[in-house]
This record gives structure tokens, sequence and C-alpha cells, in this order.
């Protein structure tokens, strides 16, 4: 099989946030090359689409598949049950040079599919670690993948060129790479992203049950508001990855509810020496993690 190595023509289903800024990453890199986002909304034209197209971004906007028969790279960059169903539609279209890739932060449930349908040979999964909790391709910006890693998790088949080209890539954008297997990937995620949001919106939600007078709002200051940032993100999003990552997820909530409940006890029977310990491993491990 002929694998070219010269790619021009690049394909989105999904452009919000990081769709949005890999889309301006490969503008900046490829200033010639022909971008194709696909819109799969009702409304027609869709404004953020349309936005992108006059912005220099995209080369065109289509509501039809068939148009990315011509995809040197497809970028599937929706939430990630959405990214499992559009595979069997797009086999019929997709050239088997094609490299197909997505920017989900689960990675084992699309792995599934891809094997399923055959396409483990052109498929380099991939897993920007940037963003915002702001959601959108108004919010988008290259600069979010400067010293981010970007996970890729190839499949056992994959043609070595394709992970080259994406580890290539996701350099030029200026992110450190690393290549992982889906299911390590998962368990990490799990426990330094996935769990961590759920964790966030569990405490803004106790708050805000606790908030009968609006003062917990108005007092809530730095501490508060740094840690809980992250439940400012898209609740389709993150109902996905929980859906998507469930057993990951469980058990590393599991062990946070352990933790939280030998603070409780600790509190509850006045054990210093435990609270001293709990706070003090939490602050050594912390200070290992760079900035």
């Amino acid at each position: 099989m002929n694998r070219t190595t010269s790619r021009s023509h690049f394909g989105f289903i999904g452009f919000g946030l990081i769709g949005g800024s890999i889309a301006k990453g490969l503008r900046k890199i490829y200033p010639d090359s022909k971008l194709i986002a696909y819109n799969y909304y009702e409304t027609r034209p869709h404004p953020k689409l349309e936005m992108a197209k006059a912005d220099g971004v995209l080369t065109e906007v289509t509501d039809t598949l068939a148009d990315f028969s011509d995809c040197d790279v497809l970028f599937l960059c929706a939430p990630v049950i959405t990214n499992v169903a559009y595979l069997k539609k797009l086999i019929p279209y997709l050239s088997e040079t094609c490299i197909i890739t997505d920017v989900g932060s689960v990675k084992e449930n699309i792995h599934t599919e891809i094997e399923a349908l055959g396409l483990g040979g052109q498929f380099v999964g991939g897993h920007p670690m940037a963003g915002s909790e702001k959601t959108g391709y108004e919010h988008s910006d290259l600069s979010i993948f400067k010293n981010a890693y970007y996970l890729l998790t190839p499949t056992e088949e994959t043609a070595p060129e394709y992970t080259k080209w994406m580890i290539d890539f996701a350099n030029a954008l200026g992110s450190l790479t690393m290549v992982i297997d889906a299911k390590t990937h998962d368990r990490i995620t799990a426990g330094i992203s996935h769990g961590p949001h759920v964790i966030s919106a569990a405490l803004v939600n106790t708050v805000a049950s606790l908030d009968q007078e609006g003062n917990y709002r108005k007092l809530a200051a730095g501490g508060f508001r740094d840690i809980t940032r992250i439940a400012s993100s898209s609740p389709e999003m993150w109902q996905n990855i929980c859906l998507t990552n469930p057993d990951a997820i469980e058990e590393f909530l599991g062990q946070f509810i352990a933790q939280l409940t030998r603070a409780k006890d600790a509190v509850a029977h006045g054990d210093g020496k435990t609270l001293t310990e709990f706070f003090s491993s939490a602050r050594e491990y912390r200070s290992t993690i760079q900035k």
C-alpha cells in the first residue's frame, strides 16, 4: 500500500474549542491546506462554523459525509459517544490512506469500535490534554497546546508512519507527546481529569444545596473558585466521559471516598496526628507536580 506522507486535506467532525484550536494550528503549519468541517446540527448555516470559515480557518463547511472522501487526516472532535457513532457512517467515504484520529479523553471505547470496523491500521487515538472550562470555537486558541501533553494511543496495527505523522504534528503545535496504550490512558485520566471533574461538580452541588440565602456564593473566595473552575465545563461532554470510562472512574472515586472518610473520621475524633499526616502527604506529593 502506498501511504503518502504529504497531507494537505483535513476534515473535522465536531468543531468546538479543541477542534477549532487544532484547525488553527493546521492553518498555521499548512497555510495552503484544505480544511473542511461537518455540520451535523439542524441549524443551517451553522454560525460558529461559518465564523471559522470567515476567519480563514476553514475552507469549507459541509453537511455531506461524502465530502470527506479525499481527506488525508480526519479529526473526530465531537463528544466521545458521538465520535464512535460516526465511525460506521464514515466507512464508505474514508480513503484507506486517511489517518483517523480523535481528541477524546476516553480511549478504550473508540479503540473497541475501530477494531470491530477493521480500521485499526489507520487509527491513531489522540488526546490533547489542553483546554479550558470555556467551550466553543469562539474560545479556540492555538496557544493552549504549548507545553501541554498530547497523548497518542495507536493500535497494534497502526502504520508506524501514521503515528509518526501525529507525533510530528503534535510537536509542531508546541505540545509534548507521549504514546501509551488505551487502557493505561483511561486509568490515568480517571485519576487526574475525570474523577476531579466529578468531585468539583459534587463540591459545587453540596455548597449550592446549603446556600439558602446566597451567602455561600457571596463569600466564595479564590480557593473555592480555583478548585471548582472545572465544574463550569460542558455537562454533555462530561456525561459522555463518565458513561464511557465507568470502571476506572468508579475505582478512583472509591479510593477518593476512602480518603474523605479517613479525614472525616479524624475530624470527628479530634485525631490531630492523622490530620497532620493527611495534609502533609498531600503537600509533599503536590510539590512534585510541575507547574
